[in-house]
């Protein structure tokens, strides 16, 4: 995730989810492009914003931005009221907020910072994706292969979603057929904690959750279609026509087989080739997501090499030039800077007490697993298939 900056006389950075610049004031926001968060003029006369370089072409906030602060989306008016048809009762959402089919109860003023977090991991994840070459369509856009979200949950708010709330179905976050559910719960930093430690997970997070149930989606929108790469996908990650329910309840009454981390990414990834995949498919967008992130800093640090003298290091200046959301970048190179990276930011966590920023080890199955969700991505797999048909 890159940073932005104002165009005040301060030029003060700009993250992804700034809503105003500390310096001048002003609204900043994204806009439907959805790949530069600048800062917004706002004109009394019409009570529309607008960016410095276009003065005629005028914006709104999103509503919800504008009514909740759960977002910075800003949304060009003109394409806005032709997607509607001059709907004057319609909402106006960002592309962000366009995924949304459900949010929380928002009667329950409890739920409206949880959402906000929501709201957060969401975005950065649709930001990742928007810039692969994958689809990322809403369910207005594509009925048939679109994406959408519920943000809801089944439990007491006020107790950290310990108490069952009545006359209220089980909520399951999960992928259904283009549609993510995620428990609100999981934006609870007590309860996802407790989840964690009940589950015997060394990481759990929000943004975790959404880019392991999209996942799930980009293996129905990038694989399932082709049969040839369904049957590369199985030589990677096993055969899914396993009986899903009968390897759940396996999985939760046996645990992980033994030495699973000799093959897999986590112990989770062992209970169904499906979650292998969506695991993989997690880790693969942190780690290229935070070497961009990494990069946008230039990020420039020594760090000691294991096989060589303890007083020789080696430096790790992550190439500006490298794209790592680029096919161009090979998986070799990402994963060699990732392990360096990872490192310096285990390390960087244990100095400030706590614990590692990445606990997991990619070994030789896990890289080809992480190659595979690379290839697919960007629709390589017929140059995968041939190295695999010649080894």
């Amino acid at each position: 995730m890159k940073t932005f900056q104002c165009n005040c006389k301060d030029k003060l950075i700009l993250f992804f989810e700034s809503s105003h610049c500390l310096s001048c004031g002003r609204a900043v926001g994204i806009d439907d492009n959805f790949d530069q968060v600048e800062p917004y003029e706002f004109d009394e006369s019409t009570g529309f914003y607008y960016k410095k370089a276009y003065p005629k072409v005028h914006y709104q906030k999103c509503d919800n931005n504008a009514k909740y602060q759960v977002c910075n989306g800003m949304v060009n008016i003109n394409t806005h009221a032709l997607v509607e048809e001059d709907d004057d009762d319609a909402e106006v959402l960002c592309f962000a907020c366009r995924f949304n089919v459900t949010v929380p109860n928002l009667n329950i003023k409890e739920h409206i910072p949880l959402w906000r977090k929501m709201e957060t991991a969401k975005r950065r994840a649709l930001y990742t994706l928007k810039v692969l070459p994958v689809p990322l369509r809403n369910t207005t856009q594509d009925a048939d292969n679109g994406l959408s979200f519920d943000f809801i949950t089944d439990r007491d708010v006020n107790d950290h979603f310990t108490s069952q709330l009545p006359y209220h179905e089980t909520v399951f976050t999960g992928h259904d057929c283009g549609h993510i559910t995620i428990n609100l719960a999981e934006a609870d930093d007590v309860a996802r904690s407790q989840t964690q430690l009940a589950m015997g997970e060394n990481y759990r997070t929000l943004l975790g959750h959404f880019r392991h149930e999209l996942g799930h989606y980009y293996f129905d929108q990038l694989i399932t279609p082709s049969p040839s790469k369904h049957e590369l996908c199985k030589q990677y990650f096993g055969d899914d026509a396993l009986d899903y329910q009968a390897a759940l309840k396996h999985h939760y009454e046996n645990g992980a087989p033994a030495n699973w981390e000799q093959t897999f990414i986590s112990s989770y990834a062992t209970m169904h080739p499906f979650e292998d995949w969506a695991e993989t498919w997690a880790h693969y967008m942190h780690i290229i997501d935070t070497l961009e992130t990494a990069k946008n800093f230039e990020f420039n640090a020594a760090i000691s090499d294991a096989e060589k003298d303890e007083n020789d290091t080696e430096k790790l200046c992550l190439p500006q030039g490298r794209q790592y959301f680029s096919s161009q970048t090979s998986i070799t190179e990402i994963l060699e800077e990732w392990m360096k990276l990872s490192v310096i930011l285990n390390s960087l966590n244990r100095s400030m007490g706590l614990p590692d920023a990445y606990p997991f080890v990619l070994t030789d199955a896990v890289r080809k697993k992480l190659g595979f969700i690379h290839h697919a991505i960007h629709n390589h797999l017929d140059s995968l298939a041939d190295l695999e048909d010649n080894s």
